[in-house]
């Protein structure tokens, strides 16, 4: 299903007439949109994707709101102006990609979405010169478009109700060094995490706050299976209630969990996680086990967590045995 409103391409060949801007901005064909919104799910769901805003009140945060009360024509030609002035302002290298600009409604709320499309031999781009002026547009080269996850995909997905950013930037090489290009070469994004280096940092810091004699053996799969009970429980990372189920029978319980609280302070760790990758909830919800004579085995957590499913024992000759049980098929492949 055709999900998007409207799109605007920005192409930029190389040729003298580079960039060529769409003078009328118009809803995609059925497999163009079908690739737009694809592109969209990658900005948000990544794990390199980070959550972030543009500075309140700023003219850029004006570029963006133009879209809940202007044409989309006219607010679409202003955004991609501006971030063309910006990539001439800063020596930006301007050939070998298409800069895309379209709006969508996700969750009865308006989205709108710039992304940066690096295309390979799979999908062309034609200018056509219409009633009122040049009309761009993609077009699928052999009947296949690229996945949304190629190498270099970047841009920015903005909720246009809340002002929230979910974004997965690049680094370009401008003439004061190295840039990201959204966040810092075309916008001024405040700098925040990516889950996984969100997740990286609470599981960091509880293991500093741990006391010495728990192991970081028993510790990393306690953070874990914390962390997944609040993503089940509140639908995000609550910091202080992982270290709350991490040292639940610590005597030091209420010092341990104000020194994580301290620390999150000091590292600039938010709180409360969103999460909005799914492979980062996948990856807290199952548990990996590797033994010294290369077995691996990977388990959901629900099992893992199950003493009538697995169970780990320590055999008389101080080695070790895994048990699972109640399998009812066991495959080979």
């Amino acid at each position: 299903m055709n999900i998007i409103a409207r799109a605007a391409i920005a192409i930029y060949d190389g040729s003298a007439l580079s960039p060529i801007f769409p003078a009328k901005p118009g809803r995609p064909e059925e497999q163009a949109a079908e690739y737009l919104s694809a592109v969209a799910d990658k900005l948000m769901s990544s794990d390199a994707s980070r959550t972030t805003c543009v500075e309140p009140g700023g003219a850029q945060e004006e570029l963006l709101r133009r879209f809940l009360n202007m044409p989309f024509a006219e607010a679409a030609s202003a955004l991609l102006t501006h971030m063309d002035e910006a990539m001439q302002t800063l020596e930006i290298p301007r050939e070998g990609f298409d800069m895309a600009v379209f709006s969508f409604d996700r969750d009865n709320e308006p989205h709108l979405c710039a992304a940066l499309l690096p295309y390979r031999a799979a999908v062309v781009h034609q200018v056509e010169t219409g009633e009122e002026g040049l009309v761009t547009r993609l077009l699928p080269h052999g009947a296949v478009l690229p996945p949304a996850g190629s190498k270099g995909c970047a841009g920015f997905v903005v909720n246009l109700s809340t002002g929230d950013i979910r974004l997965r930037d690049t680094a370009v090489l401008t003439n004061v060094g190295n840039r990201q290009l959204f966040s810092e070469a075309l916008f001024a994004m405040a700098q925040t995490k990516t889950t996984k280096q969100a997740v990286a940092a609470v599981t960091e810091l509880i293991e500093q706050a741990a006391p010495p004699e728990m192991t970081q053996q028993e510790l990393r799969p306690a953070v874990k299976r914390a962390m997944s009970k609040s993503i089940e429980e509140k639908g995000v990372i609550d910091v202080q209630d992982v270290a709350a189920e991490v040292f639940r029978s610590d005597p030091e319980r209420e010092a341990i969990i104000e020194e994580v609280g301290r620390q999150m302070r000091e590292e600039s760790v938010e709180p409360v996680i969103p999460v909005e990758s799914k492979r980062v909830v996948a990856q807290l919800q199952r548990v990996k086990i590797k033994t010294d004579n290369g077995i691996s085995i990977t388990l959901p957590r629900t099992l893992a967590d199950d003493e009538n499913s697995f169970a780990v024992v320590s055999n008389d000759d101080g080695t070790i045995s895994i048990i699972i049980s109640k399998v009812q098929e066991l495959r080979t492949e």
